[in-house]
């Protein structure tokens, strides 16, 4: 591993400190996601005007490849120093007694491993979870043996994180010398410090290498053992949606579905049949991998194994927990044979994160392997890990958003409508497949992915094109595993009187409105009746539906058949929990395209009214906007609110007169 310090002037020395954090946090060899820490001392000038020493270390929410100044939070260092006369704290009373020496109560939380930043006598630390330096450990070897390897270091047994492991260290301080490059801490990763970012940062690039470089020298380039043929994603692609289901009967998950070369070696290997119970690289990711995983050797019987997996969980859980809630007991991660890798989560960022942290384990227990034997902490421990108090007091106070894990398609989203809708279901923490003819979708698509951190996919799709469509569901369940809501919203409006009206203007609104609606609702009737977990398959009908006005024969007719689709799919997806229901909004403008081009006026017209006075037309006298139609749209697939409503129609329209 090559240093990438460049000299250069730093404004001070916190400023010195985010950007060797960012050297660290860069590289996900040594960090993923949030995880390792990095600290600083010094003087500061307090609240009382006095000048004391301060700890600024990595707060929790921040990452050491983006984290700023303020991401440092600061603690007393008296408070923590007086702390070496304390020979044990739950990890409650570690943060209550944090809390108590933080510089600024409104800063994050500091890390779980504060005291170990305090106590080593350095003015700069650095922690990683190091790939090579976990795959030297993460076996049956001795610790001389691992000083043989790495030479000036300490090396100190398995602990969990927090005041346990501080106490390790502060129990081994008089063995660090001026000399000693690093502490090795089993199963955990490395810490490394010095009197300047640099010298800490460098040393932690060095004993890296020389990991690495023992690595080369006693494991070929090919850490995967290849046992079985490739296989193509497509070979599973239809069994997505049943497996999502099989793992989302007590929460939606969000599934990544992984094909990359790595994936495929690694789902080829015969590692990954023989690793389902070894633990994963490091305990810290067991909040979110668990400890097994599933090797699925053939689809056909995954069902079986996710009930197996289930049972054994609950088992063990009955047997290493006894204070907290039993989390949600479905695998996390299932290797398909030949395949891939598939992993979820409630949110598609959280199954991107098991995904990497799963690769990353993989390669960390292979390696282990061949080296001398792969090891991990024993079952106890992982359910401790796993039921962390610090962990599970989070979860106590974290309130997932309505729509958390759910999947939702809207048609017609560039604009009007279907953008609102897009955005507000974005707001409620679902997933997004936002489509439309007009290539604008995808900037719109980026703005609502910027604003709500939602995960959005844009498709270009031409609705009236039965191709396009399948093309575009097949896709959807390779990127997301499935769908739950379904906004058909598309449409076009072009008015013309009976002996006016063009035959081709007829077919395209049917193509659009009539079958492109019933080809959506056919394809995500499919996938939700496979998931078995319900579905919402919402249309936007029209007030033309209800009370039809003059001169709309191919846009009333039209969204009269989808509305007839909207009954059919309600009477027989009952039975599966697949609702569906109407929307009848009236004379939305706002972001509309298909009031443009003089539609709006000639409808004013042909109501004898001004182009004002037809926006306002209704009992209410005031204009209908998109906002009205997506909040109605956000009601009708809450299940506590709608969750006994199916085959109904909602008008928003102000009031018919």
């Amino acid at each position: 591993m090559q240093s990438k310090w460049e000299n250069q002037t730093f404004k001070d020395d916190l400023d010195e400190r985010v950007y060797s954090s960012h050297l660290l946090g860069s590289v996900p060899d040594l960090v993923l996601h949030g995880g390792g820490n990095t600290s600083i001392k010094r003087e500061e000038i307090l609240h009382t005007g006095k000048k004391a020493a301060v700890l600024r270390v990595k707060g929790s929410g921040w990452d050491l490849a983006t984290i700023k100044r303020e991401g440092f939070t600061g603690i007393r260092m008296d408070d923590l120093l007086a702390a070496k006369d304390i020979l044990e704290m739950t990890d409650q009373e570690m943060v209550d007694y944090m809390k108590k020496s933080m510089v600024d109560p409104s800063e994050p939380s500091p890390s779980v491993e504060t005291f170990l930043h305090a106590f080593l006598p350095f003015k700069f630390v650095d922690h990683s979870h190091a790939d090579s330096i976990l795959a030297i450990t993460n076996r049956n070897v001795s610790q001389d043996e691992i000083k043989s390897i790495f030479g000036n270091v300490v090396v100190i047994p398995y602990s969990p994180p927090g005041f346990k492991l501080a106490r390790s260290v502060l129990e081994r301080l008089g063995s660090i010398s001026p000399d000693t490059e690093g502490i090795i801490l089993e199963m955990h990763g490395l810490f490394t410090f010095g009197d300047s970012a640099k010298e800490s940062y460098e040393r932690h690039i060095h004993l890296v290498t020389v990991a690495e470089d023992f690595i080369k020298k006693k494991v070929n380039r090919n850490i995967f053992t290849q046992k079985f043929q490739a296989l193509s994603i497509e070979s599973i692609s239809d069994s997505l949606p049943a497996i999502r289901g099989m793992i989302s009967k007590r929460s939606k998950k969000i599934l990544n579905i992984c094909n990359s070369p790595e994936a495929i070696e690694i789902a080829c290997s015969e590692e990954a049949e023989k690793f389902t119970q070894r633990g994963p690289a490091t305990p810290d990711m067991i909040i979110r991998t668990k400890h097994d995983y599933i090797y699925c050797p053939d689809v056909k019987g995954l069902e079986s194994q996710v009930a197996e997996y289930e049972k054994k969980y609950e088992d063990q859980y009955s047997r290493y927990v006894s204070d907290y809630p039993m989390h949600d007991p479905f695998p996390p991660i299932i290797v398909v044979r030949g395949t891939g890798i598939i992993t979820s989560g409630i949110s598609a960022k959280e199954a991107e994160i098991v995904r990497d942290q799963f690769v990353h384990s993989m390669r960390v227990n292979s390696i282990a392997e061949k080296l001398s034997g792969q090891r991990f902490i024993d079952l106890d421990l992982s359910y401790s890990m796993e039921y962390w108090p610090l962990e599970e007091a989070k979860l106590k106070k974290f309130k997932p958003m309505p729509l958390q894990g759910c999947i939702s398609l809207v048609t017609g989203a560039a604009n009007g409508i279907g953008y609102v809708a897009s955005l507000k279901l974005a707001q409620k923490g679902s997933a997004i497949v936002m489509c439309d003819i007009d290539p604008e979708v995808s900037k719109k698509a980026q703005e609502i992915e910027t604003m709500t951190r939602s995960p959005v996919l844009p498709y270009v799709l031409d609705i009236s094109s039965e191709q396009e469509i399948r093309a575009m569901f097949h896709n959807v369940r390779k990127k997301f595993g499935g769908v739950d809501i379904v906004f058909n919203n598309a449409g076009i409006l072009k008015s013309a009187a009976i002996e006016d009206l063009d035959v081709k203007d007829l077919d395209r609104h049917y193509a659009i409105i009539g079958r492109g609606s019933f080809i959506i609702s056919q394809e995500a009737f499919r996938i939700m009746k496979a998931q078995g977990i319900g579905g919402n398959i919402v249309f936007n009908i029209t007030k033309n539906l209800t009370n039809p006005g003059p001169e709309m024969t191919s846009y009333g007719s039209a969204k009269a058949f989808a509305a007839y689709v909207c009954h059919y799919v309600a009477k027989e997806g009952g039975k599966y929990g697949i609702r569906a229901n109407i929307i009848n909004p009236d004379k939305v403008f706002k972001g509309s395209k298909i009031w443009e081009n003089g539609v709006l006026e000639a409808r004013a017209r042909a109501k004898g009214q001004t182009v004002d006075e037809y926006k306002t037309q209704n009992l209410l006298r005031r204009e209908v906007l998109p906002e009205h139609v997506a909040n109605v749209l956000l009601a009708l697939v809450d299940e506590e609110t709608f969750g006994a409503t199916t085959d109904a129609m909602i008008p928003v329209d102000g009031g018919v007169k």
